[in-house]
């Protein structure tokens, strides 16, 4: 072995104690227990997003803005990377409309009157992903089968926390919570993946959200002054 060899040899053995301990250090640490206030429950978010989804008719991504209010009243607001908006969604009831500022356009109407071709279809299950449970309501049921509210038969999966984790219709959608926090004592999940049978998916993280925080009216209905409203029927004709 050369000289510069040997040298190089020893400095690797004695510095690779020291590349352990750092190695050591780095290692993922497991979070501390989350508290939350039993019986919590989600009856507001308002927080900003990341949103990432794959379809038959296409795939994207991008971050925006989500108000939800129980049961079904949503506006989230797509922005560009610039922080312009692209799109805003307003739901209530049955009903959705999208709205594009720059085009002074929206298409409004019930879920079912939404044509295949316009890959809207996932926003009918809002209501069924943002469905909250009182916390630690599965924590002796780590597997349950049951009825929803939409008449479908599901099965649900807790975590040993009883919180809810997974759910799947008999349909075969399914939507998965993960990386829970507590926020102000009630459990809320950061990142939430939704798919259906179709093959859609989607990806909705959360950035420091609020929870039950109040949420202004005016935050849920869409403005539509000057605006073209067009039956929900049209949309994806272009």
């Amino acid at each position: 072995m050369t000289t510069w060899g040997l040298r190089g040899f020893i400095f690797a053995v004695c510095l690779m104690p020291l590349l352990l301990v750092m190695l050591a250090g780095c290692a993922p640490r497991s979070l501390p227990p989350l508290n939350f206030t039993p019986g919590a429950i989600v009856e507001s978010v308002q927080s900003e997003v990341s949103l990432s989804f794959n379809s038959p008719k296409g795939s994207g991504g991008g971050r925006g803005y989500l108000v939800f209010r129980k049961p079904d009243r949503a506006h989230l607001v797509i922005l560009t990377p610039f922080g312009t908006t692209v799109l805003e969604a307003f739901t209530s009831g049955d009903r959705l409309t999208i709205v594009f500022p720059s085009r002074e356009i929206a298409y409004s109407g019930a879920y079912d009157e939404i044509p295949a071709k316009a890959g809207l279809q996932g926003w009918k299950a809002l209501r069924w992903i943002m469905e909250g449970e009182p916390a630690g309501a599965g924590a002796s049921r780590g597997e349950v089968v049951r009825v929803n509210r939409e008449g479908k038969r599901e099965t649900v999966w807790y975590t040993d926390a009883g919180l809810l984790a997974r759910k799947l219709t008999e349909d075969g959608d399914e939507v998965v919570y993960h990386d829970y926090r507590s926020v102000d004592g009630v459990p809320f999940p950061l990142t939430i993946e939704f798919r259906d049978r179709r093959g859609t998916t989607l990806k909705i993280g959360f950035d420091e959200p609020e929870i039950n925080k109040t949420v202004a009216e005016s935050a849920l209905q869409p403005r539509l002054d000057g605006v073209t409203v067009l039956s929900i029927k049209r949309m994806g004709e272009e």
